[in-house]
């Protein structure tokens, strides 16, 4: 038996991709930048391209967020309020 035959199969050529379609970059939220998520030093990868980004537009940063300590303050002792001054007496 013969792999040969007489009509080969069409040979379809790779698709050409254009730039866009190539790789779709993420655009930072803060400053409008296309970025490689994989490159972001952001702990929001999807979101900023950058830690800068970040806390520029949060005002902190996620990784601060997460190491945070709650630390209560002590309760200051109010002392008393003087009793108010008499009121004079009017004398007839």
């Amino acid at each position: 038996m013969s792999t040969m035959s007489d009509n080969p199969d069409p040979v379809t050529p790779p698709a050409t991709l254009h730039d866009a379609e190539i790789v779709k970059m993420a655009r930072c939220t803060r400053c409008g930048l296309g970025y490689l998520p994989a490159k972001s030093t952001s702990a929001l990868k999807l979101t900023y391209c950058s830690f800068f980004c970040e806390l520029g537009d949060l005002g902190f940063s996620i990784v601060g967020l997460e190491h945070m300590e709650l630390v209560k303050k002590p309760i200051a002792e109010v002392p008393p309020a003087p009793p108010p001054d008499p009121e004079p007496v009017a004398v007839e």
